[in-house]
This record gives structure tokens, C-alpha cells and sequence, in this order.
């Protein structure tokens, strides 16, 4: 009656340990509710993400705005908005450890400090001189032909679907992130140009690949084709709770329209979507140590600025498929301007940024 698996004893002991248990759990929710709280009265994203989850947690900056940080990955910037770009680490894996991410938001009604509120819709944007959207060139639907300079000039670009046969390496699947992305609400790109631990300093074999990072310490991974610059893109991360990839035309454009809307420079001469390089006449191989750096939107460095970057999307030219996007160091290109090129051509000021998304 004492001592066996129904004794006293024993069943007295299990429900001290179950009490003890339910305790614990209540003060786990005290504690929570106390930090959404703090969050919420100082400015401070409402849940501290440490990274040690293992799966991704959705949280609120002050103002209410909904961000998901990818399991592994920890808040750089807990006491900041979204309008000021949220910055996440990497602090699990070994390889790619150090890497830094910002959050787009993508929908309706994004909260501002000064309360007004603005949208990011996922399309593929053509910008006016002003910064404005151009309506008549900008387009929906993945597969619409898009033709950034004239409506006449028969070559445009698309995203191709995911059993397309291109040339370029396209999206591991562009319906399926925008389908994942309206849902989750956003999705992040690099915050910096891709890096890597080694000086890139000539075309290389594919051997010589080594592993991609976003880390502001590390060299601008240069001398990369636009399929190489895809297979490191995806291959960055294997995981069940997100996807990584080369970003596709629909994220860099979504980047820079949210740029340009939460943009705080003083006496800026252009819209941001119109920006040409800010940081001239040297090309940064580190990007973040070595130049008066100006080219910092939202915590985002340099698409208006330093390398140009490769993309997912597809130019409709068979010599030369490939797309680039935005600013670089020694000319007039602006962020949002798109050039193409052939799936083997690499240089020194070719780079490119990736993506993850849920």
C-alpha cells in the first residue's frame, strides 16, 4: 500500500512532481506576458528570439507589426521597428554562423513611429524618374513579359516557372514563394552582398567555391556565374522550417519599395528605387570596412552601391538569360534597374544576396 507503483508514497511523489510541473509552466507564461508587455511599453520587439529555438517564432515590434524569426536565428536589434529593418543572426550553424538577414514585411497597413501606415505588395516594379510606380510596366503574374526600357523593344524579362528549361538557374520556386510569402507576411534578404572568408581575386574553378555567408567581416564573394551564385544561394541553409535562394525580382523589388517608403536620409537628391551609387569611385571587397560607408537603408547595405547582383530572372535573350540588378560602384546604374548577361560571365564587381522565406 506504501511502496508499489499505486502505493501512497509513489502517487504522492508523482503529484508533487506534476504540481511542481504546472507551476513551471505557469510561470513560463508570466514570464512571457511579462516581456510582451515590456516589449510593448519600451520599444523592444515584444518576445526575445535567443536563437536556441527550434522552430520559427513569430513576434511583434512595439507598434504591432507581425515578424517570424527562422528557427536558429537570433534578434540583433530586439529594441527596434520594422520601419527600421530587423536584423537577425545566425548562431546555430557552425558554417554559415554570423550571417545577417533584415525583414522585408510584405501587405497592408505597416505601422510607423509617426503613425502613418504604408503597403508592400509583391510585384515585379518598374519605377518613374520620381520614384513612383510605373502602372503600364509593372507586372503580377511571374510569366508577364516585362519591358523595363521600351514597350516596343521586343526582349523582356520574366521569372520562369519551377520545370522551366532556362539557361539561368530560375527560382526553386517563384509561386510557391509568393504563395508562402503573402502568408507569413514577409521574408528576409542579406543584409549584406554575399560574403565568403576568402578575397576572391580572379575567375576560379568550381572547386574553389567555398561557403557562403552574410557576415560584415568577410570578403564580397566576387568572380561568381549567375548559376554558381544560385547553387550557393539555395544550398546556404537545409532546413524543415525555411528555404533559402538567389533572390528573385519580386524580393529585390519588394526591397527597394520598402527602402524607399521607410527611407529617414537627410537632403537625399533621389528616391531610393532611382538611386545611384552613393559610394563611389572604389569598389569595397569587404563592403563595410574599407569605404565611408552611406549606402545603409533600414540596416540594408549597398543595393544601390559597390557590386552588381545577380537574380533569379530570366532576360529573353538565348546568349544571354541571365538578370542583374542594381546600383553599382563606378557608373549611373540605379537600384532598381535590371541589365543581362550570359550564364558564364563573372568579373570582379559581380556579386549577389540571398533569401530565405517560410
Amino acid at each position: 500500500m506504501l511502496t508499489g507503483e499505486n502505493g501512497i508514497l509513489t502517487q504522492s511523489k508523482k503529484a508533487k512532481d506534476e504540481t511542481k510541473e504546472a507551476r513551471k509552466k505557469e510561470e513560463d507564461v508570466i514570464e512571457n506576458y511579462e516581456q510582451y508587455i515590456e516589449g510593448a511599453t519600451n520599444g523592444a520587439t515584444l518576445i526575445e528570439v535567443t536563437g536556441k529555438e527550434t522552430t520559427n517564432t513569430t513576434v511583434y515590434d512595439a507598434l504591432g507589426n507581425k515578424v517570424v524569426i527562422p528557427a536558429g536565428f537570433k534578434v540583433v536589434n530586439p529594441g527596434s521597428n520594422v520601419e527600421d529593418g530587423i536584423v537577425i543572426e545566425d548562431v546555430t550553424n557552425e558554417e554559415t554562423k554570423g550571417s545577417q538577414f533584415v525583414w522585408i514585411p510584405v501587405g497592408e497597413n505597416i505601422k510607423k513611429k509617426d503613425g502613418t501606415v504604408f503597403d508592400i505588395i509583391l510585384r515585379r516594379y518598374v519605377f518613374n524618374e520620381d520614384g513612383t510606380i510605373n502602372e503600364e510596366l509593372s507586372k503580377t503574374d511571374p510569366m508577364e513579359e516585362l519591358r523595363q526600357y521600351n514597350l516596343s523593344d521586343q526582349s523582356f524579362y520574366q521569372e520562369a516557372l519551377k520545370n522551366s528549361e532556362t539557361k539561368n538557374v530560375h527560382a526553386k520556386d517563384i509561386e510557391m514563394f509568393l504563395e508562402k510569402v503573402s502568408k507569413t507576411g514577409g521574408y528576409y534578404i542579406g543584409r549584406y552582398e554575399a560574403r565568403t572568408n576568402n578575397l576572391r581575386a580572379e575567375k576560379t574553378d568550381d572547386d574553389k567555391l567555398t561557403q557562403l555567408t552574410v557576415k560584415s567581416d568577410d570578403y564580397v564573394y566576387a568572380y561568381v556565374t549567375q548559376i554558381q551564385a544560385a547553387n550557393l544561394s539555395r544550398n546556404m541553409y537545409s532546413s524543415s522550417n525555411f528555404e533559402s535562394d538567389l533572390i528573385n525580382s519580386y524580393a529585390w523589388m519588394g526591397a527597394i519599395l520598402f527602402a524607399q517608403k521607410c527611407d529617414d536620409r537627410e537632403n537625399k537628391e533621389k528616391p531610393y528605387s532611382m538611386q545611384d551609387s552613393i559610394n563611389k569611385n572604389e569598389l569595397a571587397t569587404k563592403g563595410t570596412n574599407n569605404l565611408d560607408i552611406e549606402d545603409i537603408i533600414c540596416n540594408i547595405y549597398d543595393m544601390a552601391s559597390n557590386y552588381i547582383e545577380w537574380s533569379t530572372e530570366t532576360f529573353s535573350n538565348d546568349d544571354k538569360p541571365c538578370s542583374c540588378v542594381g546600383g553599382i560602384y563606378n557608373n549611373n546604374a540605379y537600384t532598381s534597374k535590371r541589365y543581362f548577361n550570359s550564364e558564364t560571365y563573372t568579373e570582379n564587381d559581380v556579386s549577389f544576396r540571398p533569401i530565405i522565406y517560410f
